[in-house]
């Protein structure tokens, strides 16, 4: 299955997991390895996210840290040590994610971040070396994934 770019449903979301762990884990980055996930509200970011820790081996149950901004996690398969998921919503600008320390988590390449609402935090995102999803409705059912790496 190519997954650069492809509809999906709820059922259809543990394989598509995996899949992109897969291509994940094939990049090639001297820090973190840095996943942004776009996508209107109820596109499925958190969703995807869940998905991705249980590939991940993370043992707690992820929920969108959207007033704590972000969660760490430990992962127990893979080449990374840490889950760090960030939920840039209630961001004000790229700033505010810099005071929460982004600048030492990015150097620690024991770590994959997943980044909700990147497009917030834009000076934040480095133009290489980063994995972007963008997700998107089809139906209520139904929802597009389209990566770019």
């Amino acid at each position: 299955m190519n997954l650069n770019k492809k509809s999906f449903t709820i059922d259809e979301l543990p394989a598509v997991a995996n899949l992109l762990i897969e291509q994940i884990q094939g990049m090639n980055t001297t820090n973190a390895t840095i996943v942004t996930l776009a996508g209107d509200l109820g596109a499925g970011k958190t969703t995807l996210t869940q998905a991705l820790a249980v590939v991940l081996g993370v043992k707690e149950n992820i929920i969108s840290p959207t007033f704590v901004i972000m969660k760490k996690y430990e992962t127990k398969k893979g080449k990374w040590k840490n889950l760090i998921h960030i939920d840039a919503y209630r961001l004000e600008n790229s700033q505010q994610l810099l005071n929460l320390g982004w600048e030492e988590i990015i150097k620690d390449k024991n770590n994959i971040i997943l980044i909700e609402w990147p497009e917030l935090v834009p000076d934040c995102i480095p133009s290489k070396e980063v994995c972007r999803v963008i997700l998107s409705h089809i139906d209520e059912k139904t929802r597009m994934i389209e990566i770019l790496l």
